[in-house]
């Protein structure tokens, strides 16, 4: 029986094979299984393989959380019921979040299996129909409670080790190799119990009878210490192996070189008794100081090399876990030049040379392409002795990338300040005409307008409620403004005629001039298209606003729709004062407008509109202009399926 994970995420649906081995579902890449949405947790649930008790198959168990007992974030449901843990079936439905589902689906045939690992069309249209298909109410049962066995093999499971782990059960079958044993012990799947590593494990672990005990053993001309840790829940041993070998070498040296002294010693006894005594002395100052250098060089985690003055690598240090491109131990007797860039290369030799001539610290940063992503390091170079230098060479991209956020931030703080300069700017510029008009209106209203005709009294009524209906749309443009900048500004697209649409707008603002002669040209064919009819209104309303207000001489103002398979077009054209070149680089920022606006009343923020509700739509928004010529703005926005209205993938809510 093969057991498989049909996933729809956002980068579409595929199928995984589950194996035998424990493994992690979230969305950071070193999961197991990689989840693509920002609603799943980085470590969202654990997946743990479930012996059939009496049986050679075995099932699955989800469980809500992490390996450390964190609970996710969005939760678990299955077969929508949200759950803490489930022995998985056949068919159930599994949702992380909101837009993530998966369908638990097993299979006898293997080529079925194949097939849909495939990824041919015909398979992923079989895998949306599985994900699709409505949830049986025989699976709609409550969460299973993990096993006393799962619940112990989960508390020792390891998360991350450098050093083979091997798991098997009494019966002799392996049940777990992690990527280090695999590595070191290729033939170990085949062998199985005649492999060296474990021959005579089950023995050892009955004829012991006691859950954990080490033993050494030789492989080769390798020594491994082997701790073995057995788990009666589940009936499997586990044995966790250290390779001793260099540990036995050095102890083996040590005694050696021990024992020759001590016979030394004890043949020139008689005669050179003050000798052997210094001699022991210097022994034990010689073991003190070795420990104390072996200790503070293996507190280092840094890769260590010693390096000549002409730039060859004499010897190293190699920690556990470092992130160099390139195997320290490869690099004895290289030069610089053959596992460097050779502009660092040549960096790092100018730094040799002034440690050895200077007798001070040499710090160089540089760069080393890692897994198609470059990381930076910092090498710290001390003269350590007349011709050599030691040279500590230690990863600093997590601090320089902390730098650069610090940057990134205090750059958006200074727009944040430039933002609220030029709104308060605005704000006392615009505010102030409509308020002097209501005030001075007002107060010949009060003390005259008994004296006045009715007509005059509804000339200065009128001034005060067009000043006030101004302050209005200033008001409105500013909270849209905020509220686009927060990420609240909603997308919803809904089926809509654009032609009609923009003749309806082009008769509301044509009213509103008769300088001004606003024209439709329409190219697109009578039917609907998914736009949302509010931002649409946004973009449309601002680009004539600014072709009237810019066009202080009238003519004509050219709106044109065009259309492809894939994209509508929207043109604005108007023969106004045009956009100098020194405005177009900041043209879409709130509060900006051109130098060459003179006296004509804005705010700023009528593109800064546009862009976002473009951006809302996946479109794009250009422009060309010509001062004192025109400008023509041109919005191109993605065709949207009606048949398909959901072709924006994500939550555009916050987009």
């Amino acid at each position: 029986m093969q057991h498989l994970l049909i996933i729809e995420d956002d980068q579409g649906k595929r199928a995984v094979n589950l194996y035998a081995d424990s493994g992690s579902i979230g969305r950071d890449v070193s999961n197991s299984i990689v989840l693509h949405s920002k609603e799943v947790s980085r470590q969202h649930a654990i997946l743990l393989r479930v012996p059939h008790p009496g049986e050679d198959d075995y099932g699955f168990q989800i469980i809500d959380g992490n390996l450390q007992g964190k609970p996710s974030t969005n939760g678990l449901f299955i077969n929508g019921r949200r759950c803490d843990s489930r022995n998985l079936r056949h068919g159930d439905e599994i949702v992380f979040g909101a837009n993530v589902k998966v369908r638990y689906h097993t299979a006898a045939d293997s080529e079925d299996v194949q097939w849909l690992l495939s990824g041919s069309d015909e398979a992923e249209k079989y895998m949306a129909t599985l994900i699709a298909a409505p949830v049986d109410s025989s699976l709609m049962a409550e969460s299973d409670r993990p096993q006393d066995a799962v619940i112990a093999r989960l508390a020792s499971f390891p998360q991350l080790f450098s050093h083979p782990i091997i798991e098997l059960a009494l019966t002799g079958e392996l049940t777990y190799l992690n990527p280090a044993a695999v590595s070191q012990f290729p033939t170990i799947s085949l062998a199985k119990l005649s492999h060296p590593i474990l021959e005579g494990v089950i023995d050892a672990v009955q004829a012991e009878e006691k859950q954990q005990f080490v033993r050494h053993i030789a492989v080769g001309d390798r020594i491994f210490e082997q701790a073995f840790h057995y788990i009666p829940q589940s009936d499997l041993i586990r044995c966790y192996l250290v390779d001793i070998t260099e540990r036995k070498r050095a102890e083996a040296e040590l005694q050696a070189l021990h024992d020759g002294l001590e016979a030394q010693v004890k043949e020139r006894t008689s005669q050179l008794w003050a000798t052997a005594e210094h001699l022991k002395q210097e022994q034990k100052a010689l073991q003190a100081s070795y420990a104390t250098n072996r200790a503070l060089l293996n507190a280092i985690p840094d890769p260590m090399f010693r390096i000549s003055d002409k730039g060859q690598i004499v010897n190293f240090s190699e920690p556990k876990h470092h992130t160099l491109p390139f195997a320290p131990s490869a690099c004895l007797k290289h030069y610089l030049a053959d596992v460097l860039p050779q502009p660092v290369a040549a960096a790092m030799q100018q730094c040799i040379t002034r440690a050895l001539a200077t007798e001070e610290i040499e710090v160089l940063e540089f760069q080393l392409a890692l897994d198609s992503e470059n990381r930076d390091f910092e090498a710290r170079i001390v003269n350590s002795s007349p011709q050599e230098v030691m040279a500590i060479i230690r990863d600093i991209t997590k601090r320089k990338q902390i730098e650069t956020e610090i940057r990134h931030t205090l750059e958006r703080e200074r727009e944040l300040n430039e933002m609220k300069t030029r709104f308060v700017s605005m704000t006392s510029h615009e505010f102030r005409t409509p308020l002097t008009t209501i005030l001075s209106s007002a107060e010949l209203l009060k003390y005259y307008g008994e004296q006045w005709e009715i007509t005059k009294q509804h000339q200065y009524l009128q001034k005060i409620q067009t000043a006030a209906t101004h302050m209005t749309e200033l008001l409105n443009d500013v909270l849209l403004i905020n509220k686009v900048e927060a990420g609240r500004m909603e997308f919803n697209p809904q089926p809509l005629v654009l032609s009609e649409f923009c003749q309806e707008i082009i008769e509301e603002l044509q009213i509103t001039t008769d300088r001004h002669s606003l024209v439709l040209r329409s190219h697109l064919p009578n039917t609907s298209h998914h736009i949302d009819r509010k931002l649409m209104r946004h973009i449309l309303t601002n680009l004539l606003s600014n072709a009237i207000n810019y066009s202080p001489s009238g003519g004509e103002i050219l709106v044109t729709l065009e259309t492809t398979d894939h994209d509508l077009t929207l043109s604005v054209q108007d023969h106004g004062i045009g956009i100098p070149e020194a405005a177009r680089p900041t043209l879409f920022e709130s509060f900006v407008r051109g130098p060459n606006v003179g006296t004509i009343s804005g705010t700023g923020l009528g593109l800064a509109i546009i862009q976002k509700s473009v951006e809302l739509h996946h479109g794009q928004i250009t422009f060309d202009s010509t001062v004192g010529q025109g400008t023509t703005f041109v919005i191109t926005l993605p065709v949207i399926s009606l048949s398909n209205p959901t072709t924006f993938s994500g939550n555009l809510i916050n987009a």
